[in-house]
């Protein structure tokens, strides 16, 4: 299993079929605050869903590389690879985080720590990051690591609302040698 740390007292940890109670209570207790742009937070109604969503990972036949973000021992959140090509060699950056550890840079280590995987350890040529257009701290994440805006995928989700969001589809070239996230 893969350990990266990111911060002082945090590291990503590869997914692992035992983070799924993990993950549940985290999305079981922060149903309001992750709901509102996250729509597989509808869809998790029990430890289960999320034991199915681990599984699905772990066992795909292309297996995308997902971590658990943790502070020591506690779970804190998610991040990982996800609709990766690895003939056309692209791939996006996923995650999210527990809200009582947003605003500390975080997701920005560990996207940074991400990119530099993609490049080095998986020959990717382009990473994507998509964010619902109204979610300000997500989108502040590519654009302060040097992605660039490529485009505005319309009616791309559906919250739990109801109402579909737009969502801003980041890209950054890793294929040029001289293009790296921002520090």
């Amino acid at each position: 299993m893969k350990t990266i740390p990111i911060l002082p007292g945090i590291a990503l940890h590869e997914l692992r079929t035992a983070d799924a109670a993990d993950i549940f209570a985290a999305i079981d207790g922060e149903r309001a605050y992750l709901g509102r742009w996250l729509p597989f937070v509808q869809f998790t109604r029990n430890e289960e869903d999320s034991l199915r969503f681990v599984r699905s990972v772990l066992e795909a036949s292309y297996r995308e590389t997902v971590f658990t973000i943790r502070d020591g021992e506690r779970f804190i959140g998610l991040i990982g690879f996800k609709s990766t090509d690895p003939l056309a060699r692209t791939t996006e950056i996923g995650y999210w985080l527990r809200e009582a550890w947003q605003g500390r840079g975080i997701v920005t280590t560990a996207v940074r720590a991400l990119c530099r995987m993609a490049r080095e350890e998986l020959a990717m040529r382009c990473v994507a990051i998509k964010c619902a257009t109204g979610n300000g701290p997500s989108n502040r994440i590519p654009q302060r690591l040097g992605f660039t805006l490529d485009h505005v995928e319309h009616r791309a989700e559906l919250l739990e609302d109801g109402r579909y969001t737009d969502a801003n589809v980041y890209l950054l070239n890793l294929a040029d040698r001289n293009t790296s996230v921002r520090p």
